[in-house]
């Protein structure tokens, strides 16, 4: 099965990566910053092509210009590996088993061009 890989954005919470792969041991998640991701300051259209470059589903909290940029990216011809956009005042914990939750029962090929609200 091929497994989802993940990127997850520089607004979300610094800390949701971290929770995430003490959530599932083996679960392949980096931040905006890392060492082979975009640094820190990236602009969100370009964070989208390197995400589908890598092919990592990219999770975000930017609710507000994201769907626009996901509208403009696949109007370019662009495709993506999987967007997750999360929603305001939910714990942590509700987050990471959403998303755990994705990576133990779907593909990666189940996320191409796909835009999901977590939780």
């Amino acid at each position: 099965m091929n497994k989802l890989h993940f990127l997850v954005d520089q607004c979300t919470p610094p800390f949701l990566a971290a929770a995430l792969r003490q959530g599932a041991a083996g679960i392949d998640v980096l931040q905006v910053g890392d060492a082979g991701v975009p640094p820190l300051g990236t602009p969100d259209p370009d964070l989208l092509i390197a995400a589908d470059a890598s092919a990592r589903v990219f999770i975000t909290k930017d609710r507000r210009t994201m769907p626009g940029h996901l509208i403009d990216h696949y109007a370019a011809g662009n495709h993506t590996a999987g967007v997750m956009l999360m929603r305001n005042n939910f714990a942590l914990s509700v987050y990471v088993q959403k998303i755990v939750n994705y990576w133990t029962t779907t593909t990666a090929d189940d996320w191409v061009d796909r835009m999901v609200y977590i939780p």
